[in-house]
C-alpha cells in the first residue's frame, strides 16, 4: 500500500518516511494500460519488471518508480543538509524489491551501493530452503524483523 523511506545511522533511526506508492500501483497501472486483469498484470510485474521485454512494462511502470526515486532523492538531500551525511547504501525490501531489474534501475539512478534485503539470512534453515527464502525473503522483511525482535 505505501513505500517507506528509513534512513539509519550507526543503528539508530533518523529518519522514516512513508508515502502513497507501492507494487500494487504497479501493477494496478500494468493492468489499465494493456486492458488487463490483475492477476495477469501481476504476473507480468513479477516476469519482466524492468528488464526490456515486449509486453513494454518497463515503459509501463518506471514513470512510477521514477517517482519514488524523486521522494527518495528529496529525504536524502533533506538529511544530507541537516546531518552532513550522504546515505552509503539503499537496502530494498518489500514485495517490490522483488521485481526483476530494481536492483540495477536503483543503481543506475544513484550510483551508490544497492541491496536486496535478506531477512532470513542469519536465520538456521535446512539447506533445502535457502533458494526459495532468498527468493521470497524481501517480501517477509517486517514480518522476520518482528518476530526476531520478540526474540531478543
Amino acid at each position: 500500500q505505501s513505500t517507506t523511506y528509513s534512513i539509519i545511522d550507526k543503528g539508530a533511526l533518523k529518519i522514516s518516511h512513508s508515502f502513497d506508492l507501492a507494487g500494487k500501483e504497479l501493477t494496478e497501472q500494468i493492468a489499465k494500460s494493456l486492458s488487463i486483469d490483475y492477476i495477469a498484470a501481476e504476473n507480468l510485474k513479477r516476469k519482466y519488471g524492468l528488464i526490456l521485454s515486449s509486453q513494454n512494462i518497463k515503459d509501463i511502470i518506471s514513470p512510477l518508480i521514477d517517482s519514488i526515486l524523486r521522494e527518495t532523492e528529496r529525504i536524502s538531500s533533506n538529511f544530507f543538509q541537516s546531518e552532513n551525511k550522504e546515505v552509503d547504501k539503499f537496502i530494498i525490501a518489500g514485495g517490490a524489491a522483488l521485481i526483476p531489474g530494481i536492483k540495477e534501475y536503483f543503481q543506475g539512478h544513484f550510483n551508490k551501493e544497492i541491496e536486496i534485503a535478506n531477512p532470513f539470512l542469519n536465520i538456521y534453515c535446512p539447506p533445502i530452503l535457502e533458494k526459495i527464502l532468498k527468493e521470497m525473503g524481501p517480501a517477509y522483511a517486517i514480518a522476520v524483523g518482528l518476530a526476531l525482535r520478540g526474540l531478543e
